[in-house]
């Protein structure tokens, strides 16, 4: 299935290249425990009325402390989430955008957002790293982030969006890998090359690969509809199989199946896709237009 396909993991997060390193705390912010009771560490998402009227807004060092009990905390991503929230509000609230903000948390929660398939969440994170990286002293891996909201308006089908945000790259960001593959699969996608589309999930950098899962169902379908129509005499279901991204014959073989298209076999018995047959019997996947939110049903 899609997911299978995308190998869509929590733990994968610590796999994908430059994000591996920040899921542990930098030495530089590492704080004695003992000053900062565990209860403290545990905090608390108030309303926006309530802000003036808490109680107890946590020091910088203590938001420190907070940051790492979340990273090393077993519990599930609600939890988390909530918790990087409570810190995100903190920092807010004493105006703390440093290098704290952008890569040890916006960039943190970013990350643990799109591997958990939280798109709106990933949004918010998204929209506030745009304006924390206007300050370069913050630091920060702009190019990776740069490179899903790129990504993210290809797969929506922005185009407008897209090309106005493509302009206001700069030069520098432009030549970065992750920058560069996301170019190229937007361009894949808006041209409807499913060939290099699934070439290009294969090399993604950092976290890529799992906002191109959104677009999986609608590039199959287009490279079926495709090889139906191009191909005149059986296709290997392998080959379809590897030109659609699937990992394993048998995933392709219920897929293909699942949409109408027509199977057979040669006379070794490999199986083979009938693509005349199949032009008129290819449907419409069943899926929810939004991919977005197909995604997170998912």
């Amino acid at each position: 299935g899609q997911g299978e396909q995308a190998g869509l993991r929590a733990s994968d997060l610590r796999a994908h290249g430059g994000a591996k390193k920040d899921l542990e705390l930098a030495p530089t912010w590492v704080v004695c425990r003992r000053r900062a009771p565990r209860r403290l560490l545990v905090g608390k998402l108030w309303p926006v009325g309530a802000l003036l009227l808490q109680p107890k807004i946590r020091p910088k060092p203590v938001l420190v402390e907070a940051l790492k009990f979340v990273q090393v905390s077993s519990k599930d991503y609600n939890f988390k989430t909530d918790q990087l929230k409570s810190i995100r509000q903190d920092m807010t609230i004493q105006n703390i955008e440093d290098e704290l903000s952008v890569q040890q948390v916006y960039e943190y929660h970013a990350r643990l957002a799109l591997c958990n398939r939280d798109m709106a969440e990933l949004n918010l994170c998204l929209t506030k790293l745009h304006c924390l990286y206007g300050n370069k002293r913050n630091g920060g891996h702009h190019g990776e982030f740069a490179a899903y909201v790129i990504l993210l308006s290809a797969i929506q089908d922005k185009n407008t969006e897209l090309m106005s945000k493509l302009g206001r790259l700069s030069s520098d960001l432009k030549q970065q890998e992750a920058v560069k593959h996301a170019k190229e699969v937007a361009h894949s996608i808006q041209t409807g090359n499913y060939a290099s589309f699934f070439k290009l999930y294969k090399v993604a950098p950092n976290l890529n690969g799992y906002l191109m899962c959104l677009c999986f169902e609608k590039m199959r379908f287009e490279g079926l509809k495709c090889m139906a129509k191009a191909y005149a005499t059986k296709i290997p279901v392998k080959y379809v199989s590897k030109i659609l991204g699937f990992a394993a014959v048998d995933g392709s073989v219920d897929w293909l199946k699942s949409h109408g298209a027509v199977l057979s076999s040669f006379e070794n018995g490999e199986m083979a896709l009938l693509p005349k047959d199949s032009t008129a019997l290819v449907s419409t996947p069943v899926v929810a237009a939004d991919g977005i939110r197909a995604f997170q049903a998912h």
